[in-house]
């Protein structure tokens, strides 16, 4: 498989662009990659460029872009993620599977059980971590739209500005099925799902205040790094581009 590559600078065809030092370290040095070896380069604007290349030094790749590929791989549904912060891989993971489903934005949220405390420093550094993960996960499904992460907040101001066509937040307390509902293509869809030991039920409550419908997504209580998944999967299904 050809190795896919983000660059956040315009591309143009039969042009040279030299790779950051990341992209490149990855081709000359984990890749092994030769002069001559066909790359795809994207920027996240749309479509993708095939490309070759042109040369490999010490800390630099040169590629030559020659053919603008119009592929997109979107999802119909513009799906929103507004997940409770978890402890460490399990939020790694989180958003990493939900690019891999089609959602477009990311909203991390501090709620009443939330473990995680982030200052302004400490915020700065893990948004910068979550979309380098974005942005490989994107690399590795095919997606040329790189979605958006928002800083983190908390869970009650956010809630006063959540506007979608269907708002939906998990709860094992509601007999409401996703399979009850009509969602038309290009509805934007709004899943909010609580941290590690759920939302409380004053946060519940404030959800239910602002038009979330409280939805089940079977008999079993899923954890916070599967429920968001398990939703998004049957979304697509559902209404979406998979299955």
């Amino acid at each position: 498989m050809t190795t896919r590559i983000f660059q956040a600078i315009p591309l143009k065809v039969n042009t040279a662009i030299q790779l950051d030092q990341k992209a490149s370290h990855h081709l000359a040095r984990v890749l092994r990659a030769s002069i001559g070896d066909p790359a795809i380069i994207f920027n996240g604007e749309g479509g993708e460029y095939a490309s070759v290349i042109q040369s490999i030094d010490k800390k630099t790749v040169t590629v030559e872009i020659k053919q603008l590929i119009d592929r997109d791989v979107e999802s119909s549904l513009d799906l929103w993620l507004a997940q409770g912060i978890s402890r460490g891989e399990k939020m790694d993971y989180t958003i990493q599977k939900a690019v891999e489903l089609g959602v477009k934005k990311i909203i991390p949220l501090f709620t009443e059980r939330c473990n995680v405390k982030l200052d302004s420093e400490r915020s700065k550094k893990r948004i910068e971590h979550w979309q380098s993960i974005i942005i490989s996960a994107c690399e590795q499904c095919g997606r040329n739209t790189v979605p958006t992460i928002l800083a983190p907040q908390s869970l009650d101001v956010w809630l006063k500005t959540a506007k979608a066509d269907h708002c939906f937040v998990l709860s094992p307390h509601t007999d409401k099925k996703l399979k009850t509902f009509t969602i038309e293509n290009h509805s934007r869809v709004i899943l909010l799902i609580g941290p590690e030991g759920g939302l409380s039920e004053q946060e519940m409550t404030q959800a239910v205040q602002q038009c979330f419908l409280p939805l089940n997504l079977g008999p079993r209580i899923l954890r916070t790094e599967t429920a968001g998944i398990a939703a998004m999967t049957a979304l697509q299904c559902l209404f979406g581009d998979l299955g």
